[in-house]
């Protein structure tokens, strides 16, 4: 049974430190503020909503606006990341009004939620309200004096609120999408704000209003996926507990496929089956046994083992699962699969060098966390061979399809299967499977003086390559339609902008794929939904003849942007491509390095050492950031980015001074921002080195940071998209740049005062 004390922690180191703060209730109060509802906080830490509104107004916070309830089920990523280091389960749980079933559930399936927290839980003695005195109090009182001094009025004037940006799908385009070219059949992108872990429950699927379907179908969209978990979609005799609700989950799936039809969008499901399962369960079922991974990975793990899918009970309940879904939702699109993967699926879901460290998760603090070692699968599958397994359960999964009438799309994304693999899992799959590749995996690409391959999550370098070129060859050679994951509006490289202004580079990939052959185009993993000149770009290459990239970047700009702006965006649009360019690409920066949170990233006044954990808390981890690059390259780089960037902004500036339209402001400020990542990103490598050595230099960049934080918290108070992506919801908020601002002031004064 699944208690508050069984709740995993890990390693369980002590907080980081927050010294900017005179003790953490202050730090609750302060970054609770515009998330948690004031009466539920008093709850949480046992005082009275005037007694905590008095503590908040005491640091110079605005009076607190109201927070539905909606907001709080919309938000639950952003509250757990801005409380992990702060408050003990016991007072998480309650703050998100879940128990411990729940939380368990989304740790381990809401995309990876427990390793984006680093694989721990940190020993956090509970919270409780009282009464400030002595150095607290004159801790609170220097507080609101900087905010005063850095922020002024700033503080308490009106703001977008979190999730305000759904308002403006209110008065969406109108025009529909006729595609004129009938070989582009799928165009399928994640919805913008949508949650990740278990959508269908409750009012999940109202995240997705028709003023959005609206806004994708006017870009030539015309699919959504969301992921699904057979076994809480379909009842399964050998574990009836855990589809407890499948009948709400699929009366609401059944209704968003309504909703989205009538736009002319398709709704797939994402399956990465079968899951695994606990322990125990085997204890019951050993003959379901499959590979035990569990005692060579890493301690963030979950204890669980695969079900071996050459088990005939196991093969039933995927074929027998998937027909349950299609026949309840008649109408659903089709399945996108994944059988090689970071989760622990089938007995060769998984390939191990122990050479390596896992890229894909967690990368353990020094001294923590066994090596890998080769994976072994079960005796019954090492029988079979990785490539029947991995095929047979597309196969499977692709039979429940058709076995209830469907006539969907079934796709396998082959992600990161081993290329050696391929041959003999296509030559196996469903005639009707489409083979979905990343299009820029392989593709080379020199930064500085590092050259490497990209394997995915890239605008800065488009393919197709090499290798996604041949394995499109081999599917169509075995009949198998064709389909390209791209990047198209952002990315890990920068994930809490809703797009990324490089058009040229986003046209000019668009062109190479849909020139490549495919059949189909998937827009990103779940960042990118957001509504953008990039998707927009989509339709262009969904016409015939399929015009130039020159030609796709005129239309565009005319349309949203008006005949009289466009030559100068287009202008801009050029410059910000090529300063992208210098992107310094690897998949460790992108999951690890602070690009996407910007200012909002603390820095510290000595080494923290908490490793950067995946697309959450970079930390000052340094050396978790740079993967392949030296110091001295990653902030030449990103330097390099900004003062380029720079050009484009400073286009796109004098635009917006001489034609007055709300969408070149928006393009200006969402540039603009990108500007704020990348320059901040330049200055906290700088600082991380000189901390030690040059306090000069040290207190030169924390000067700039206040500078870059008190502009983006302008920019975040008009347009509240910036901070947010889809699964991790608001990297930060507008309170998380002031509070960026005390941590800078607190480090200069210790500067100054030489400690």
């Amino acid at each position: 049974m699944t208690t508050i004390a069984s709740l995993p922690a890990g390693r369980a180191p002590l907080p980081v430190p927050i010294p900017h703060f005179p003790d953490v209730l202050h730090a609750v109060i302060w970054r609770n503020w515009d998330v948690i509802p004031v009466a539920d906080l008093a709850r949480v830490l046992e005082g009275t909503p005037e007694q905590i509104t008095e503590l908040a107004y005491a640091m110079g916070l605005p009076p607190q606006r109201t927070i539905t309830a909606q907001e709080i089920r919309r938000n639950y990523m952003t509250i757990m990341h801005r409380n992990w280091h702060l408050l003990p389960y016991e007072q998480l749980c309650p703050l998100l009004g879940w128990d411990a079933v729940k939380m368990q559930f989304s740790l381990n399936e809401d995309d990876f939620m427990y390793i984006k927290f680093g694989g721990y839980k940190p020993q956090c003695p509970p919270v409780r309200y009282q009464a400030p005195s002595g150095e607290v109090a004159a801790g609170v009182s220097w507080i609101n004096q900087i905010a005063k001094e850095e922020l002024g009025e700033a503080m308490n004037a009106s703001a977008e609120p979190l999730f305000g940006f759904i308002e403006r799908f209110q008065n969406s385009r109108k025009e529909s999408f006729v595609t004129t070219d009938p070989s582009l059949k799928l165009r399928m992108v994640y919805p913008y704000f949508l949650r990740f872990g278990d959508p269908l429950v409750g009012e999940g699927i109202d995240d997705i209003p028709e003023s959005y379907l609206a806004e994708l179908a006017a870009s030539g969209v015309n699919a959504i996926w969301l992921q699904g978990v057979l076994n809480t979609l379909a009842p399964w005799d050998y574990a009836p507990e855990l589809s407890k609700g499948w009948e709400e989950r699929l009366a609401n799936l059944n209704s968003l496929v309504a909703r989205c039809r009538k736009f002319g969008i398709d709704v797939l499901l994402y399956l990465n089956e079968p899951r695994s399962m606990p322990r125990s369960f085997f204890e019951k079922y050993p003959d379901l046994r499959g590979v035990d991974e569990t005692p060579d990975r890493a301690p963030y793990s979950p204890d669980v083992v695969a079900l071996c899918v050459s088990a005939k009970p196991v093969q039933d309940f995927l074929v027998n699962a998937v027909r349950h879904v299609f026949e309840q939702v008649p109408d659903l699109g089709g399945v996108f699969a994944i059988t090689f993967s970071e989760n622990l699926t089938n007995c060769y879901s998984r390939e191990y060098d122990p050479n390596i460290v896992d890229e894909f998760a967690l990368r353990s603090a020094p001294g923590e966390g066994a090596p890998q070692t080769e994976l072994k699968p079960c005796p019954r599958c090492a029988a079979r061979g990785a490539e029947v397994v991995n095929a047979e359960v597309c196969t499977l999964l692709e039979k429940g399809m058709r076995l209830a009438g469907s006539n969907g799309k079934f796709l396998l994304y082959t992600w990161s299967t081993p290329e050696r693999w391929l041959p003999g899992i296509i030559e196996r799959l469903p005639k009707s499977t489409w083979l979905l590749c990343i299009s820029e995996w392989g593709m080379p690409f020199t930064r500085g003086d590092y050259q490497g391959k990209v394997n995915e999550y890239s605008i800065s370098v488009i393919g197709p390559s090499e290798q996604s070129l041949r394995q499109w060859k081999l599917g169509r050679e075995q009949g198998l339609r064709t389909a390209a994951k791209m990047q198209a509006a952002n990315t890990y490289e920068v994930s809490s902008i809703p797009y990324i202004p490089a058009l040229r580079l986003v046209a000019q990939h668009l062109s190479n794929v849909t020139g490549s052959g495919v059949e189909g185009v998937m827009l990103g993993w779940t960042a990118g939904g957001s509504p953008s000149p990039n998707l927009d770009m989509v339709a262009e290459f969904a016409r015939s003849p399929r015009p130039s990239v020159e030609e796709a970047l005129q239309t565009v700009a005319v349309r949203r942007y008006g005949s009289e702006a466009a030559p100068e965006v287009i202008k801009a649009w050029n410059l910000l491509s090529d300063a992208y360019g210098e992107f310094p690409f690897d998949i460790t920066v992108c999951y690890y390095g602070p690009q996407s949170l910007g200012p909002a990233n603390l820095l510290f006044a000595e080494p923290t050492g908490f490793p950067a954990t995946m697309v959450t808390y970079p930390f000052d981890d340094l050396d978790g950031w740079r993967g392949p690059y030296s110091e001295e390259t990653l902030q030449s780089q990103f330097e390099k980015l900004a003062d380029l960037w720079q050009k484009g902004v400073e286009v796109l500036d004098q635009v917006r001074r001489t034609v007055s339209a709300p969408a070149v402001e928006d393009e200006w400020r969402i540039a603009e921002a990108c500007r704020i990542h990348f320059r901040s990103t330049a200055n906290q490598i700088r600082y991380i080195r000189v901390r030690s050595s040059d306090k000069k230099a040290a207190a030169e960049v924390l000067r700039d940071e206040i500078d870059l934080s008190r502009r983006l918290f302008d920019l975040v108070a008009q347009d509240s998209r910036i901070g947010f992506e889809a699964t991790n919801q608001y990297g930060y908020i507008r309170f998380d740049l002031a509070e960026k601002i005390l941590s800078c002031r607190q480090l200069l004064s210790d500067l100054e005062s030489g400690n």
